[in-house]
């Protein structure tokens, strides 16, 4: 349950205290957590937020009553703390702070916290439930931010949640500098700690979703990097080797995941082990899609042309046979085929090579 710190509500779910604050609460009562909450439940639904005071009044106007907190018009007042302004501060200062609303710690006890930990959001509620804290108004912010800054420094190597926005942030900021690569390396790495934070008995995206920071929508984020990873690899094959790492990553972390999309990377791994000039090792992972989706269209398709596309005088009489067959196979399946022309010309053409080899060497 998650509790509403100025009217001591309770909410089931994220997006329920979100709708909350917005519209029950003022902009400028709001701690900076919780003002950030107001802004995405503002995207979410797409809502101007000159409308926030309408929400209010049509709301619950007895909450009124229960607010406590200075309503000045500067919308960051001088007390609100900033990642940053926690950032700046040594690491005994942070201590002293803490210790000053009664939470005490120390490098030992906090990495000991974080072993069974994936996030620092979790481990300043764990001080708070522990201890009497004495912490009011933008200082509750302090709680988290000392939580996520002393994490940095003390447990770097044990990944949470929260630096998962970093590297994603960063490879946004390098793809809008065109330095792709360096994108795909960063949040590479933010898939690393994803996968890090997913608990074990976790199988599917959608899952996996629910336990992500809400920022992130983890299937548009493994879409998006398998793209900008094949475009990376058109300047640095290395990257072919990346891709197929990932993308075999991917299906092995959520194996129950929707057939296509478990479909569509299956295929990518494919198509980087032929990137790779790995043929042999792509002509298998495409039979294997055959026997376990024998309506897929693409698999017969692809392996047919890692045939006819390589070397056609090379094929024997019965690599030719399989070529056709496979053609044949991708235009009667019934999965849908883009480009079914190109595929009956090219088995027209295998067909009309058979005959050929067939004429001139009458048995």
């Amino acid at each position: 349950m998650i509790e509403c710190r100025y009217c001591e509500q309770t909410f089931a779910e994220e997006s329920e205290i979100r709708e909350h604050l917005y519209k029950a609460h003022e902009r400028d009562e709001l701690s900076r957590i919780d003002r950030k909450r107001v802004e995405q439940y503002v995207d979410e639904h797409g809502l101007d937020e000159s409308n926030h005071e309408e929400h209010q009044e049509a709301g619950q106007p007895a909450q009124r009553e229960l607010r406590t907190a200075d309503t000045s018009s500067d919308i960051y007042p001088d007390d609100a703390w900033e990642l940053s302004d926690v950032e700046a501060l040594s690491t005994d200062e942070i201590v002293e702070k803490l210790a000053e609303h009664g939470i005490e710690t120390s490098e030992t006890a906090f990495r000991n916290r974080t072993e069974d930990l994936s996030s620092a959001t979790t481990l300043s509620e764990q001080w708070e439930a522990e201890y009497e804290v004495d912490a009011t108004g933008y200082d509750q912010d302090f709680i988290w931010m000392a939580a996520e800054v002393l994490w940095e420094r003390w447990a770097p190597d044990v990944p949470n949640k929260e630096r998962i926005y970093e590297f994603v942030q960063e490879g946004r900021d390098l793809r809008e500098k065109e330095n792709r690569a360096e994108a795909c390396d960063q949040w590479l790495t933010a898939w690393e700690y994803i996968v890090a934070v997913t608990p074990d008995e976790i199988t599917t995206i959608d899952e996996a979703d629910r336990k992500l920071p809400s920022f992130l929508s983890l299937e548009a984020f493994i879409r998006s990097l398998d793209s900008d990873l094949a475009t990376a690899a058109q300047e640095d094959p290395a990257y072919h080797e990346h891709r197929l790492e990932f993308c075999r990553e991917v299906c092995e972390q959520f194996p129950d995941a929707p057939d296509e999309f478990l479909l569509d990377f299956r295929h990518f791994v494919a198509d980087s082990l032929a990137e790779l000039d790995r043929t042999n090792e792509s002509r298998a992972e495409l039979g294997l899609l055959i026997e376990e989706y024998p309506e897929d269209p693409w698999a017969y398709k692809k392996l047919a042309d890692s045939y006819w596309l390589e070397d056609p005088d090379e094929l024997t009489r019965e690599e030719m046979e399989r070529t056709a067959e496979l053609y044949r196979a991708a235009l009667d399946a019934d999965g849908p085929l883009e480009g079914a022309s190109i595929v009956a010309e090219r088995c027209g053409e295998v067909e009309s090579r058979l005959s050929d080899m067939g004429a001139s060497n009458p048995e």
